[in-house]
């Protein structure tokens, strides 16, 4: 398992927040349509997708790792790091159960709340499982519906 050093983290901020990263396409993102699946190759470099949404409550924006645990993700929101998702067993297998995926301890995942406004969700891989070539796949998801009051509460006040 490689996993990206905060060097390499940083670089790879620094070269998105400067436009010299390769651009990937933006997709919408739309609240509360359940798991919608990207792709990601090696370190270092950008999931093939970049989220886009506006929000007019709070919202919960969750990833988790897919098919077999190990890699690991730096979520990076409007251009900002908002760290990384959490820390991974590797060899589990979920397929593209991703409810079940982000429900194990074994899987990587992370949420993020949001109150109102407009966000881009850029994903850099942090940490990849095995030594393969190919596409690994993972999922983001965006609700509105099970937000808890107490976080709520908190975002429309900041």
């Amino acid at each position: 398992m490689k996993a990206l050093s905060f060097k390499a983290l940083a670089v790879a901020t620094a070269l998105l927040t400067a436009g010299g990263a390769t651009a990937t396409p933006v997709t919408p993102l739309t609240a509360d349509t359940g798991w919608t699946s990207f792709g990601f190759g090696a370190v270092g470099t950008l999931a093939k997708r970049t989220y886009s949404f506006t929000v007019t409550t709070a919202a919960l924006f969750k990833i988790v790792d897919g098919f077999t645990s190990g890699d690991r993700f730096q979520i990076l929101v409007n251009n900002v790091s908002h760290g990384l998702s959490s820390l991974t067993t590797a060899g589990f297998k979920a397929g593209t159960k991703w409810d079940v995926a982000y429900a194990s301890p074994n899987f990587s995942h992370r949420t993020l709340y949001f109150g109102p406004g407009s966000y881009t969700i850029s994903i850099v891989v942090a940490q990849r499982a095995g030594t393969d070539t190919a596409l690994h796949n993972g999922a983001v998801r965006l609700d509105t519906s099970e937000v808890p009051v107490p976080a709520g509460g908190l975002l429309l006040i900041s």
